[in-house]
């Protein structure tokens, strides 16, 4: 949990490393519990809570509805408690259990939703204060840059999702494709690293299904890296961030056939004021290509593996412990325990 900070390593491998190696098994445990949970929860209503890596994981999941027609949304944590009125089944996400503006959101609506809290902890607030309880995972992450947790909360979501829309999606066979992906990315993505110049500013791009995993990406590069990165949707970038970039920023992007023209198109303005780009399943100064799963919208799930490699090998390229969000310098653990005291995340 939060509160416990993990061991201090000194070089690779760090545990956001051994993390994101160990998430086949995570991911495989957590689709055994979730065949055996009972769905009477749901109802002819769907939304989604959380923060952070829970809220993007969530969505994420949960995106194979889009096409669907199915009332479903998904709401961060503190924007649901003090904006929205829901009605219907919440789930609430939450690693630890205990992030406190994910549990307020839960105690917020009113006793005619149905609550359901997913974490990896039993016995937490989360899931004292909703209805229905899951615990999912094999085994908590032992990195703060939580990268195993995201994906045994984006196939929780999944299986959710699946049940709510009545889907037929194979998510063992998705989740073959995960560790496969977990195999053969590690070294494309740490030579394309270390060709690319040493980034003071980052923007992750993706559109559509890719907008949330952009953000999801950004904020592993800041929690690993410490350096400012910021996901933005793919168009909204072309308005006002191209004031901010030069040669010492890197743009990397999410690309699919859906914005192939307008991704080149970037690629190519990058070129004019030296900004160095890192492309998935495109071109650009470095690119790297990833499995396209048959579902489009399970890609962006997939494509979060290169995106945490690329998170992880610029933290070393950097000379970063990707592992603590820069607690080994005591103000900025000072500043945490003032928005999270202790056991509020």
């Amino acid at each position: 949990m939060t509160d416990d900070l993990p061991e201090v390593r000194k070089s690779h491998p760090y545990l956001m490393y051994e993390m994101l190696k160990s998430t086949p098994a995570g991911i495989r445990k957590t689709i055994d519990i979730m065949k055996g949970v009972d769905y009477s929860f749901l109802t002819d209503r769907l939304c989604l809570t959380g923060n952070g890596t829970a809220y993007h994981s969530s969505t994420l999941g949960a995106q194979v509805l889009w096409d669907t027609g199915k009332d479903w949304k998904s709401i961060q944590a503190f924007e649901l408690e003090h904006y929205h009125h829901i009605r219907g089944t919440l789930v609430g996400f939450s690693h630890t259990g205990k992030t406190k503006s994910t549990v307020d959101a839960v105690n917020s609506v009113g006793s005619d939703v149905k609550t359901v809290g997913v974490s990896h902890y039993p016995d937490t607030p989360i899931i004292k204060a909703s209805r229905h309880g899951i615990v999912i995972g094999d085994s908590p992450d032992q990195s703060l840059c939580n990268t195993k947790a995201f994906f045994d909360n984006a196939f929780a979501s999944l299986e959710i999702a699946k049940e709510f829309g009545s889907l037929e999606i194979n998510t063992t066979e998705f989740a073959a494709l995960i560790e496969s992906e977990i195999r053969k990315q590690e070294k494309p993505v740490s030579e394309a690293i270390s060709i690319l110049p040493e980034p003071r500013d980052i923007f992750v791009l993706g559109a559509g299904p890719s907008y949330i995993a952009a953000r999801e990406a950004a904020q592993k590069i800041k929690e690993s890296t410490h350096l400012h990165a910021e996901g933005i949707e793919l168009e909204e970038f072309n308005h006002g961030c191209t004031s901010v970039i030069d040669d010492r920023s890197l743009v990397i992007i999410i690309n699919s056939p859906e914005v192939n023209k307008r991704s080149s198109d970037i690629v190519k303005a990058c070129k004019t004021v030296g900004t160095s780009t890192l492309v998935i399943n495109g071109t650009g100064d470095q690119t790297v290509e990833v499995q396209v799963p048959e579902n489009r919208y399970l890609y962006p799930i997939s494509a979060m593996v290169s995106l945490y490699y690329a998170a992880y090998f610029l933290s070393l390229k950097l000379g970063i412990n990707p592992d603590y969000l820069r607690f080994e310098d005591s103000r900025y653990l000072d500043y945490d325990n003032i928005v999270f005291p202790p056991g509020a995340h």
